[in-house]
């Protein structure tokens, strides 16, 4: 589905019935990325858009993190919702910050996952110069996706897809450089340093242990400078933390808190 909102032309999946739950997705995912999620959310209604830059949503000219979370809080209004639970992972968790700052009367709680409160230096010298040569030319996005994956998935999981003669996949449709090298420039210029101190909505941290992405103690300083957040600490997980191995933290927590 498609909403028009002016400046951008947002793409969005929307499942499910009940309290309504906002899924925003990291750098280079779309509203795929939430497939299995959405489907074991039974019980709430589950909207997931595809941020500018990736997937089909459609826009102009640059953007910034404030710009993605004011397009949420757009489509919320263009959906008749007044209050969302709001999810977001890596990327996404400064979009629900940004959220939570600039609309907090629409966030009834906000779970980050594998947040951060500036982009992690080494993650950004890897992965932001590998975007800017796809952007060039110089090197196939699908060597992103390579490395991408390379720092989102654990050791473990590498181990168990070789053992069975397989390797780990990129995406056969790959996102267009330019809204990525878009994307990356949003995340770059996003420091959450200050401002999330300000936060005042119910608020759930969940990180993995092995994320080598964005480690581990970033996730414990993001729930350290919100008052009264939890941090849930998943054992095993890497930067892309299975949904099943929090699901039922977060559904508690959206039970209990935020109300």
């Amino acid at each position: 589905m498609f909403a028009d909102l002016g400046c951008v032309r947002v793409h969005y999946e929307d499942v499910g019935e009940g309290e309504p739950v906002v899924l925003i997705g990291g750098f280079g995912t779309s509203a795929r990325f939430w497939s299995k999620a959405a489907a074991s959310l039974s019980g709430f209604r589950v909207i997931a858009p595809d941020n500018r830059g990736v997937g089909e949503t459609e826009y102009r000219g640059g953007f910034t993190v404030d710009d993605m979370a004011d397009d949420v809080a757009a489509l919320l209004d263009r959906l008749g919702i007044c209050r969302a639970h709001v999810l977001g992972w890596s990327l996404g968790t400064h979009i629900g910050m940004s959220m939570a700052l600039r609309h907090e009367a629409r966030v009834r709680s906000l779970t980050l996952v594998a947040p951060f409160l500036k982009s992690p230096a080494r993650s950004e010298y890897v992965v932001g110069t590998l975007t800017r040569m796809a952007y060039e030319g110089a090197v196939p996005v699908e060597c992103l996706n390579v490395v991408m994956n390379a720092f989102c998935f654990t050791e473990s999981e590498f181990r168990s897809l070789a053992d069975s003669g397989r390797s780990m996949p990129v995406p056969r449709k790959p996102e267009s450089p330019g809204g990525l090298m878009d994307q990356m420039a949003a995340a770059l210029s996003s420091d959450m340093t200050g401002a999330a101190s300000r936060i005042r909505v119910p608020t759930m941290v969940v990180h993995g242990d092995c994320d080598i992405m964005v480690e581990p103690q970033e996730g414990r300083r993001v729930a350290d400078s919100i008052s009264g957040c939890r941090f849930v600490l998943v054992e095993g997980a890497g930067h892309n933390i299975p949904f099943a191995a929090y699901r039922d933290r977060f559904m508690s927590f959206m039970r209990n808190e935020g109300r």
